[in-house]
């Protein structure tokens, strides 16, 4: 019987550690990029002087979604750039619960087989299509600037990030900065 009790306690001590490590590693990692809510957006990013909004549309169900932030999402430089130069607001295109984005409300629309929130398609469409990833960044007041559709990797996000950040989108087109870098 004691033999039983006192495998029991170890067996109960490896749970329990393996659930505070599990929660620990957890909030480490919701902690690198402070994600906003769409609706206060804008307020966040001028109460903290950041001159842009960095938008990532996705779904739940998404595999490149997930990729992206295992990856290229996790990278120390685009951290840096992310956290120092934009908001950072994560926006389910599939939730169902609508979504106020500069006074206005924004429902959720059938369309094929699922369906999207209607800011998701205003801000994340190219082309009159939405895909999964897509990345917008918005000016500090909210006004789309443009939208990146698909997987980044950290190459790609960091030269999309530079874009704005040096201020060479007022002076040239995407495609021009990239040839240059």
């Amino acid at each position: 019987m004691k033999k039983l009790n006192i495998v029991y306690l170890i067996a109960l001590m490896i749970c329990t550690s393996l659930v505070q490590a599990k929660s620990s590693l957890e909030s480490t990692s919701d902690s690198k990029i402070q994600w906003n809510s769409i609706d206060n957006a804008v307020a966040q990013s001028k109460s903290n002087n950041k001159p842009f909004i960095f938008v990532e549309i996705y779904t739940d169900w998404c595999g490149w979604c997930k990729k992206m932030e295992e990856t290229t999402l996790e990278d120390e430089g685009i951290l840096d750039n992310l956290n120092s130069n934009f908001t950072t607001v994560k926006l389910n295109a599939e939730a169902k619960t609508p979504v106020t984005f500069k006074g206005q409300t924004y429902n959720f629309v059938k369309t094929g087989n699922r369906g999207a929130n209607q800011l998701a398609l205003n801000l994340g469409s190219v082309g009159g299509r939405l895909g999964y990833p897509t990345i917008v960044v918005l000016d500090a007041d909210g006004n789309k600037l443009q939208a990146f559709p698909g997987f980044k990797d950290t190459e790609t996000m960091n030269v999309i990030l530079n874009y704005y950040k040096s201020g060479s989108y007022k002076t040239m087109d995407f495609q021009q900065f990239q040839s240059t870098q």
